[in-house]
């Protein structure tokens, strides 16, 4: 069965004119677009239904009709629908019982009014068929900004959103034919929303601030790294150097000086003071370079427990492999854990530096000192002497 008949094309460009004229471009959602779209689900809602001719008719012209009333206002647009409804079938000299049957079918479409008998169900379902489009974020988008022109209390995205989702997943389609063709696909656009919106309350939860996630704290922790290393590298060639001029001070110069002492025995002094002095050093200069003590091994409780760092030799040097393995695997898995291990080991390596140095400004002082006074001790014995 062709569901147009003569009515039905005349009644089309009635509305297609009523619509280019009268109705603005401000109604991005409510416009001629979207009565066609409803006026095409009641022909797929009609054909499933298997409806006779005039059934097929009354709910084609409701469809056309049912948002005429934007034309004159969008406050009780559906009354306004109906008396241009009314007002176009009496032109028409249509059956005046089918005519209260469109009525009733336009009234249908109101966001409060419960549909009863069959062709209202379908009606509401056809004018709701938008929910199970699959250009549905686009229609959505489309109200939000009529919405919005028109109301002095804008919407923002994020509660539009949550509208749709909450309307979707509260409506479900009146009749069975409408829930066939349009209630899979409402499913899906329903999930979506669900999705968008979780999405979103991911986006606002805060991110924790790890190492990972943060490109200067990594730069400035390499940075940072590097340094120490460095740092370490020279307080070792420095301590070395210590070690070097206080080593050939007592196997060269602490000879000659003895054979001085047999024949000017003040020089002893001098020369004790001078050996004390280079042993001093090289004592502070050997604690600067000496190694911690390291256990070796690292309980895996104790991984967990953020208590040690296998990123250093020194706490798994003495493991089992695959104890070290699991371990290792552990700290990767868990950012916390990761992070902890990085900054143990910038920490401990800092205080590590911190004593090296330490040990070696006290072995460059007493170096300073001593010689300083060893000397004015060998000007003394000179003077003395020459007296």
């Amino acid at each position: 069965m062709n569901p147009k008949s003569s009515i039905i094309d005349r009644a089309i460009i009635f509305v297609k004119e009523l619509y280019d004229k009268k109705v603005p471009l401000s109604y991005s959602y409510h416009n001629f677009d979207h009565t066609m779209g409803v006026y095409e689900a009641s022909i797929k809602i009609a054909k499933e239904a298997k409806l006779d001719k005039n059934e097929t008719e009354i709910l084609l012209l409701a469809s056309l009709f049912h948002d005429t009333g934007f034309s004159i206002g969008r406050e009780d647009h559906e009354e306004h629908s109906k008396k241009i409804t009314e007002k176009f079938l009496e032109n028409e000299a249509y059956d005046k019982a089918k005519t209260k049957e469109i009525m009733v079918c336009i009234n249908a479409t109101k966001m409060k009014v419960t549909p009863e008998t069959k062709l209202e169900k379908m009606m509401k379902d056809a004018d709701l068929s938008g929910l199970s489009s699959e250009n549905f974020q686009e229609h959505a988008s489309k109200i939000r900004k009529e919405f919005n022109h028109f109301s002095p209390q804008k919407i923002s995205k994020e509660e539009w959103i949550n509208k749709n989702y909450n309307f979707l997943k509260n409506y479900n389609y009146y009749s069975e034919p409408a829930i066939k063709l349009f209630g899979p696909q409402k499913l899906k656009n329903q999930a979506s929303l669900k999705n968008m919106i979780q999405s979103m309350k991911d986006k606002k939860k805060p991110v924790p601030h790890t190492i990972s996630n943060n490109k200067s704290a990594q730069v400035q922790f390499k940075t940072a790294l590097r340094n120490h290393i460095d740092l370490s590298s020279i307080a070792d060639n420095k301590a070395n150097i210590m070690l070097s001029v206080n080593a050939l001070i007592i196997t060269v110069a602490l000879p000659i000086l003895a054979e001085t002492i047999r024949s000017i025995p003040l020089f002893l002094y001098p020369t004790i003071s001078l050996l004390f002095v280079s042993i001093l050093s090289m004592i502070f200069a050997t604690l600067a370079t000496r190694p911690i003590k390291m256990a070796g091994i690292t309980s895996l409780s104790n991984v967990v427990a953020k208590k040690s760092n296998l990123f250093f030799f020194g706490n798994f040097y003495k493991m089992d492999f695959n104890d070290y393995e699991k371990g290792i695997k552990e700290v990767i898995a868990r950012e916390d854990i990761l992070d902890n291990s990085i900054t143990r080991d910038l920490f401990y390596l800092g205080q590590a530096l911190g004593s090296k140095y330490n040990n070696l400004r006290w072995c460059y002082n007493i170096f300073m000192y001593g010689i300083i006074f060893s000397v004015m001790l060998f000007a003394m014995v000179f003077i003395i002497q020459n007296n």
